[in-house]
């Protein structure tokens, strides 16, 4: 922390501006986040800056405000679309202005680092992914090795199918082979990056739903296999309640391939007592086509973005960045909200290898992030419409649904 506080000493002794009188806001998500920043951060922060005022916001209401041009200082908002789409738009601050920015991006992991324009956008916080977790005491009633968890969608339809036949509990809960969040479908195309994984196991991350200058989509190409995606998903359906009335933590739920390390807190309030990974759960990676096969997932995390502003409102919001990716203060955010590292110089410590963290800190390397195009949201919708019908109704085939998604995505971008 010493050494962020000198850091920031000699970055802004450089420029002439005065401080004093000066107010930053700082917008996070609602709930832990803003309380964090508020608690942990604000202080250290005021330590160095007594005169600057610090307001914490949270960004239920950031589009609204920025239609009216009434926009934060710091944004920690979403990797991927988020800061592609503020800098096209001409709102934020590219980092390689700030002096120390190359110093720090030599400490994130590349991985989580993209260009958007030719310019860094944005400094990742936290990662996170998911990973499929599995109840081992399912797996021993069904007769199955609880250490040996299905490692293509073959085997996973065949566990599942063995779960699914067991009775039900004592006091009357069917017993599912597995379980998928439909509850979430028409809520929005933020959906589409718990399912985006899943997909991606089918062509090993290669063919997301636009091509990388997001100008058409690839998602209609045979090689992208949208519609063996489909089918099998409808298979898988077969063998999941059709919501998640029942969760995975009722213990009633044989496996589930889309949890996050952030929800490892409902592992402690499971059905009867805690479950405990390593014991009566297991982490595995997502199911792939065959078991050569590497099994990519969805990053997520927070990206700290900076608007436009006076350049000592920037100044002074490069220099909260600063603080927020100091390796303590950083290590403290991870584990009090549920993260993960981007800092390479934290993931070797002692949280990071528990049998919670570790599986997730190893498959961070094989991720993908979110397609950083604005017409990206409006073919995840269309994916999600096609899904449902092909997966819960059963209204149509699945080569019927890419062929209907394919049309209704290229009408998208005749507009």
């Amino acid at each position: 922390m010493k050494k962020w506080l000198i850091g920031c000493v000699v970055a802004l002794s450089c420029h002439s501006f005065a401080v004093a009188n000066t107010r930053i806001e700082v917008m996070t998500p609602s709930g832990n986040y803003m309380n964090f920043v508020r608690q942990e951060v604000v202080p250290v922060f005021k330590e160095r800056f007594p005169d600057v005022e610090v307001v914490v916001s949270n960004d239920e209401n950031l589009e609204t405000r920025m239609a009216a041009g009434d926009l934060p200082n710091l944004y920690a908002g979403v990797f991927g679309y988020q800061p592609a789409k503020y800098a096209k738009m001409g709102k934020l601050a590219y980092f390689e202005q700030f002096e120390g920015y190359q110093q720090m991006v030599d400490r994130i992991n590349p991985v989580f680092m993209r260009k958007n324009f030719g310019r860094t956008y944005y400094i990742p916080w936290n990662v996170t992914t998911q990973l499929m977790i599995y109840n081992k005491e399912l797996f021993r009633e069904a007769g199955l090795d609880p250490e040996k968890p299905p490692k293509t969608w073959d085997e996973f339809l065949y566990v599942a199918e063995k779960i699914n036949q067991l009775p039900p509990r004592a006091d009357g809960s069917p017993v599912y082979g597995t379980v998928l969040w439909n509850d979430v479908l028409s809520t929005g195309s933020w959906y589409w990056g718990m399912l985006a994984q899943l997909y991606y196991s089918f062509n090993q991350g290669e063919f997301p739903l636009l091509n990388r200058f997001g100008t058409h989509p690839i998602f209609d190409k045979e090689q992208a296999k949208m519609a063996e995606f489909f089918a099998t998903m409808q298979k898988v359906q077969e063998f999941a309640p059709l919501t998640m009335e029942k969760s995975f933590f009722s213990r009633t739920i044989g496996m589930w391939p889309q949890f996050g390390f952030g929800w490892k807190a409902n592992l402690a309030e499971a059905s009867e007592r805690p479950m405990v990974i390593g014991e009566d759960v297991g982490l595995a990676p997502i199911p792939t086509l065959d078991d050569s096969a590497r099994s990519y997932s969805t990053l997520d995390g927070r990206a700290l973005m900076i608007f436009k502003d006076e350049k000592r409102e920037e100044e002074l919001s490069w220099a909260f960045v600063q603080l927020l990716m100091d390796d303590e203060l950083n290590h403290k955010a991870n584990m009090t909200l549920g993260q993960l590292p981007a800092l390479k110089s934290l993931k070797n410590r002692a949280y990071y290898q528990s049998n919670e963290a570790k599986p997730f800190v190893e498959q961070l390397p094989y991720t993908i992030m979110s397609e950083p195009f604005s017409q990206s949201s409006d073919v995840a919708n269309i994916i999600l419409q096609q899904y449902s019908k092909v997966v819960l109704k059963k209204e149509i085939t699945a080569e019927q649904a890419v062929e209907a998604a394919s049309q209704q995505a290229k009408d998208i971008f005749k507009k």
